[in-house]
């Protein structure tokens, strides 16, 4: 769920030493709309509409105002496509 003028970040665990120090929850990677549109088979367009319908994956803004980046939780994008969940608009 995308809270407005909140920036969320993925999850980072420790890795062990031998794969470096930081990791990044795959769970958690931010997909950016042509990502999305791509692996949902979905215009740019359709899911745009979709975020603004509310009835898209759940996004979060990397920002303030209407130009600010969009992007989705991988997760998220998983649990819309293969149990129809969607998020709010922000």
């Amino acid at each position: 769920m995308a809270i407005e003028g909140i920036v969320m970040f993925p999850r980072l665990t420790l890795a062990p030493p031998s794969q470096g120090a930081l990791r990044v929850d795959p769970a958690d990677e931010l997909l950016t709309p042509a990502q999305v549109s791509t692996w949902a088979k979905l215009t740019l367009k359709a899911l745009a509409n979709a975020r603004c319908r509310g009835t898209g994956p759940a996004f979060v803004k990397l920002g303030d105002g209407p130009s600010a980046p969009v992007r989705y939780r991988r997760s998220d994008v998983e649990a819309w496509i293969t149990e129809g969940r969607s998020g709010s608009a922000a």
